[in-house]
């Protein structure tokens, strides 16, 4: 039986790249790293890949000297990791604006075992640039919301507007089926998957995470779990997120500790998940396979008339067919983006007068909301 806890199971950061300008590290501390050198390009690297079996989860580490006119330098060293896993050893739990420092103690530990000392101190450590970061979110939803997979791979039909055109669709299905959708950019990426279905088929897990399969798989911790990462990839769109949501500037360096920001991060959680939530896509998936007679019964029941009715059997079945995206592609290769946008408030009024019944889809849209709105962060002691 499952123990609930007070609050649910979210988080808040995931994956970090953290950089540090013009440090030179002393050979006597890399004894552990891999050492690969190019004449052609002139430059001199020095790899830690960490070993998931031998020392449990530590962060991947890479320096990059380059050759000058004066001889070598240090040009940056980056230190990338997940912060729930070096907090918990799993990304199952979650983190808050209260973890930044419990984060930074573990953090300087697990440098201090890679280098066999201390090269990086904590004021360089918390002075370093963030270079790319992961916002996340877990939402548990109900044991009668029915499949994961089913979801998801409706979710896959919607879109986060033109900007976001590759699209990419992983299945999990070697111990446990799950699903992953993935849409990006150069900037941005978007996941949204199955975590559980992500965490037992995982070939190389942390010892953490292992007993938590252990767990889950005897009903001990919720196993329903959908979860969203919005991965800004770059310092560019890192710094305009930033700034679009703190001081305005576009050009100054971040740090982690404003990362740390629970307001900042559910606000940009929000904005793409409003964006894939969009009420008329989700309603047009959401129209089940009905008979005509039981659609048509259900539209006359909400008061729609009859050219309503079938114009929003159109768009229904439409949205199924091609999906969001390639819909407002096709649109606009024969009606211009303003008949569009002007189609959409047609919509939308006519969805609010006359409110059909929802189903499945919208549900675990709705449920998902609320838990974004709610912003509550489970951690190992709340299943303790």
């Amino acid at each position: 039986m499952i123990l609930q806890p007070s609050n649910s199971l979210k988080m808040m950061i995931d994956t970090i790249t953290l950089q540090i300008n013009r440090l030179g590290i002393d050979e006597k501390y890399l004894s552990r790293f891999e050492s690969l050198k190019s004449s052609k390009t002139k430059t001199h690297r020095y790899i830690f890949n960490p070993n998931l079996k031998k020392d449990g989860y530590l962060p991947r580490i890479t320096i990059k000297n380059i050759e000058g006119h004066t001889g070598w330098y240090t040009e940056n060293v980056e230190i990338e990791g997940s912060v729930s896993k070096i907090l918990y050893g799993s990304n199952y739990y979650g983190n808050d604006e209260n973890d930044y420092e419990p984060l930074i103690q573990k953090l300087l530990e697990m440098l201090n075992f890679i280098f066999n000392g201390s090269p990086i101190t904590r004021w360089q450590l918390e002075q370093s640039n963030l270079r790319t970061i992961a916002f996340v979110f877990n939402f548990i939803l109900p044991n009668n919301f029915g499949n994961l997979l089913e979801f998801i791979k409706k979710i896959s039909l919607l879109d986060f507007g033109k900007n976001y055109k590759k699209v990419k669709n992983d299945i999990y299905n070697e111990r446990e089926v799950g699903y992953c959708v993935r849409f990006y950019n150069k900037q941005v990426g978007i996941k949204i998957y199955d975590k559980t279905a992500q965490l037992i088929n995982e070939p190389k897990k942390t010892q953490e995470e292992e007993e938590l399969v252990r767990k889950i798989k005897q009903d001990f911790l919720p196993s329903k779990i959908l979860r969203i990462e919005i991965t800004l990839q770059n310092r560019t769109s890192l710094k305009k997120y930033f700034a679009s949501r703190t001081d305005g500037d576009t050009k100054r360096e971040r740090c982690l500790k404003e990362a740390f920001n629970n307001k900042l991060c559910q606000g940009i959680l929000l904005e793409f998940f409003d964006k894939l939530a969009n009420e008329i896509n989700v309603q047009a998936l959401d129209m089940p396979l009905y008979s005509m007679s039981d659609c048509f019964k259900a539209i006359k029941e909400a008061g729609m008339y009859s050219y309503d009715a079938y114009a929003w059997f159109g768009k229904s079945l439409a949205t199924q067919q091609a999906g969001s995206l390639q819909l407002k592609l096709i649109n606009d290769n024969y009606f211009s983006r303003q008949d569009r946008s002007r189609v959409d408030k047609k919509f939308r009024k006519l969805l609010g007068l006359h409110p059909l019944p929802f189903f499945t889809l919208k549900k675990v849209f709705d449920e998902c909301r609320k838990q974004l709105n709610e912003f509550k962060v489970m951690k190992p002691e709340d299943y303790s």
